[in-house]
């Protein structure tokens, strides 16, 4: 189960190096471009542009098999780029864009009343299908929710954490750390990731942040170990990483 979960891993560490060197080589082709009169401002600023970033990480997320976070901030993206592609009345864009977040909001509740009928406990039931401990490994998916995981195996041996326009937490505090290396692989967009980890701890962060951070904000801490590591590696996106004690 965890070569499958590596496999898929590296494969979309793989594909977030590939969008990230194609969008900086699509940036600098075009500054490029514009500084020799070759493209025009027009098509700078259309490609250049806060909508077409969401875009690609909206298909980004597609490709991923993420198709409910992805189709949406694909949506959003293509709404707004739009008025600047054809000639169309933008004030119905400028008037009813919030009917995105009553669409979202909507899709959320049914998505939510549809949990409730399938079983009582649909709580339950939500966070062990989008976060699940095996072993000491933890694997959680979650999209437009709100997931805390405490880790109660007496081995911590590693996490893949996918969070999309949601809250993730996952608490380390009760376990503890075998391997000279332990990862956490995260995939972060739109949303916001806390992992609480005892203060003595060696945390090393190796996460490309993207309009995002990634902070340690452990206090007193007490004198770290030497001899494991956790390194933290990934992405994050419109979002944030916090550690915590």
């Amino acid at each position: 189960m965890r070569t499958n979960q590596r496999e898929v891993y590296f494969g979309h560490r793989k594909l977030n190096s590939f969008v990230t060197a194609i969008v900086f080589i699509v940036v600098g082709l075009m500054f490029i471009g514009r500084n020799l009169g070759i493209i025009d401002d027009y098509y700078f600023h259309l490609i250049i542009s806060w909508q077409m970033l969401l875009m690609v990480i909206g298909l980004t997320q597609l490709i991923k098999c993420n198709y409910w976070g992805g189709f949406t901030v694909l949506a959003i993206g293509t709404v707004f780029l739009l008025p600047k592609i054809i000639e169309v009345d933008t004030s119905w864009v400028n008037t009813f864009w919030p009917l995105i977040f009553i669409i979202i909001g909507v899709s959320i509740l049914f998505k939510r009343r549809s949990r409730k009928k399938w079983s009582s406990d649909w709580k339950t039931e939500y966070q062990q299908e989008s976060c699940t401990s095996n072993d000491g490994f933890v694997v959680s998916d979650n999209t437009f929710g709100s997931i805390k995981q405490i880790v109660l195996d007496p081995v911590f041996k590693g996490a893949r954490i996918r969070n999309t326009f949601g809250g993730t937490i996952l608490d380390l505090r009760r376990t503890k750390l075998e391997a000279r290396q332990t990862y956490i692989d995260v995939e972060c967009a739109f949303g916001g990731i806390e992992i609480y980890l005892p203060s003595d701890w060696n945390l090393q962060s190796q996460i490309n942040a993207v309009i995002g951070g990634c902070d340690d904000k452990r206090y007193g801490l007490s004198e770290v170990d030497q001899e494991h590591l956790l390194i933290v590696r990934g992405s994050v996106t419109f979002g944030g990483i916090e550690f915590k004690n």
